[in-house]
């Protein structure tokens, strides 16, 4: 028997679901419609360019997160190791109650693959820092043909790839070296063109030092070097490539692919801060299931069926800790980080957080949001750029076809 109860959730997970989409779209048309107008307006000016380029790559964060406080609120709860990152780094806003944070820019964030939104999640905590508009992320290259999503991903400077290290190497070397060189004050955004293009493409450019009377573009990376989400699936195409190549399979996370972290390693060497070691785990997952089965797109967005806790630990490794610059100890020290990732995990499942010794921690919660001024941004902004694209291509609709029958009945 249909109760009056199941009808009433039906219709609210119907609504909520038409709201989040109708949202979604419409913030996003409005984003690409910002850009192009952006970037048609200020297509002799790259600074003036990329500083619109880089706010609506902000925006997009803050619409995501937008509609995840409202229809799957999730509270992050932080917790930094002593000996790397200095005490203080993230705190609570003591006016707002808010998450605010000083994460180096310039810096590369590695990370587990649990679900499709990790990288929401790292994104904001960059938010918390006014990195947002500056975040760059490693994706595959098919989530470039998305319809309007595509094109905006293109224009937030995104690296797309294909996982095959071939066709990969020569785009993510011209990638990270204008990314490295911006840092600095003298990439392409400065006026600095390579010296030469090779024959496959790759921009090489000439031996400067930093200007610092040039502004200044910081960046902060992000990927994951298990290179996909962990499932069934992936567990067993990760344990088989363990066995491959001979060493100890993880339970809690999927094996590390070592060659394109090492690569933007040593491509962002002159700029790079940092590397941030980060370790996600998610309330309601145990060891016996799969995150992404749990919190898909669907049960988040559509169904408000989020994770109601976000543990994240990070700890920072300098570059000089790092043995980017060979091969096989690159491999063996990623291995080992992951390795005690993997361990960590294990105490999350069994303690339900990573329970670390809080004389060696610092462990700071507050909700995923943003600033509220800024959801103005992201519900009243939108409405008001297709306001104004739909009464300028309806005044020049009208404009070109009455001219066209005018000219008609002229003949």
């Amino acid at each position: 028997m249909i109760t009056v109860s199941a009808v009433a959730q039906q219709a609210h997970r119907t609504v909520l679901a038409a709201l989040v989409t109708f949202v979604f779209i419409q913030g996003c048309v409005s984003l690409v419609i910002y850009q192009f107008s952006m970037k048609w307006l200020y297509r002799s000016n790259q600074i003036e360019r990329q500083t619109h380029l880089d706010r609506s790559k902000k925006s997009f964060i803050l619409l995501l997160v937008t509609i995840m406080t409202i229809v799957a609120p999730s509270y992050v709860r932080v917790t930094t190791d002593n000996a790397s990152v200095a005490k203080g780094t993230f705190r609570r806003d003591r006016g707002q109650g808010r998450l605010r944070s000083r994460l180096e820019s310039n810096s590369v964030v590695i990370s587990n693959h649990q679900i499709y939104t990790d990288w929401v999640f790292l994104w904001w905590l960059a938010y918390t820092s006014g990195l947002a508009g500056r975040v760059y992320i490693m994706l595959k290259k098919s989530l470039a043909a998305i319809p309007v999503l595509g094109y905006g991903m293109k224009n937030y400077g995104f690296i797309f790839m294909n996982r095959r290290w071939n066709l990969d190497r020569i785009h993510l070397s011209n990638s990270l070296q204008r990314m490295d060189r911006d840092g600095r004050g003298i990439g392409p955004l400065a006026g600095h063109v390579p010296s030469r293009v090779s024959a496959e493409g790759e921009e090489e450019y000439g031996s400067e030092d930093s200007d610092a009377s040039e502004k200044k573009w910081p960046y902060m990376l992000i990927l994951f070097p298990e290179g996909t989400n962990m499932s069934a699936n992936t567990r067993e195409r990760s344990n088989t490539y363990a066995r491959k190549i001979n060493v100890q399979p993880f339970e809690n996370v999927l094996l590390p692919r070592s060659t394109g972290l090492r690569f933007a390693l040593e491509k962002l060497a002159p700029s790079c801060e940092c590397v941030y070691d980060v370790t996600i785990g998610y309330s309601g997952v145990k060891k016996t299931t799969y995150a992404e089965q749990i919190y898909d797109l669907q049960s988040i967005f559509l169904q408000g069926q989020g994770p109601k806790l976000v543990d994240v630990h990070i700890r920072t490794f300098k570059l000089s800790e790092i043995p980017y610059q060979e091969e096989k100890a690159f491999e063996s020290w990623l291995y080992k980080v992951w390795g005690e990732k993997d361990k960590l995990l294990e105490r999350y499942y069994q303690k339900g957080s990573f329970d670390l010794d809080p004389e060696l921690t610092h462990t700071v919660s507050g909700l995923c949001e943003i600033d509220t001024a800024e959801v103005f941004l992201v519900m009243i902004v939108p409405m008001l750029i297709l306001a104004a694209a739909s009464f300028l291509f309806t005044k020049y609709a009208i404009q070109y076809f009455g001219k066209y029958s005018m000219t008609a009945a002229i003949y």
